[in-house]
């Protein structure tokens, strides 16, 4: 607005307006992000980092992921099993060798910490074995 030729003062007393009409509302905002994130399968860690790019406040971000009611563990399991299938590691193409089972649990683990999950999300997501719901 300032390279528009809008003085300082004009321009603070409207956004005072807008904020004060709720048209400017960081909390709002902030909840509308972590949704947008959780929707595409983001950790808690990596949403925070992505808002707080946007400039908003530790508190808004704070209060915006509790707020959300996300079961995040459950949540690192689906994109689990959304990007591998089977997230369990017990077999890696026709292969029962250590090494191999090793190394793509390590893929997997750093796939889902990219993410965004904390180790214990990773760990319970990596646990799950769907051909367990059909021997119960």
């Amino acid at each position: 607005m300032l390279e528009k030729g809008f003085e300082l003062p004009e321009i603070e007393a409207v956004l005072n307006d807008c904020e004060s009409l709720g048209f400017i509302n960081d909390s709002r905002y902030a909840e509308l992000l972590v949704r947008s994130h959780i929707s595409r399968g983001h950790g808690a860690i990596r949403i925070r980092q992505a808002i707080a790019q946007k400039g908003l406040s530790k508190e808004c971000i704070e209060t915006a992921i509790v707020n959300s009611g996300c079961d995040w563990f459950e949540l690192a399991k689906d994109r689990a099993i959304k990007k591998y299938g089977n997230p369990k590691v017990t077999e890696v193409k026709g292969s029962k060798a250590l090494e191999l089972l090793t190394k793509e649990k390590a893929k997997r683990v750093r796939f889902l910490l990219g993410q965004g999950f904390s180790y214990e999300q990773v760990i319970y997501a990596l646990d799950y074995d769907p051909s367990d719901d059909f021997d119960n």
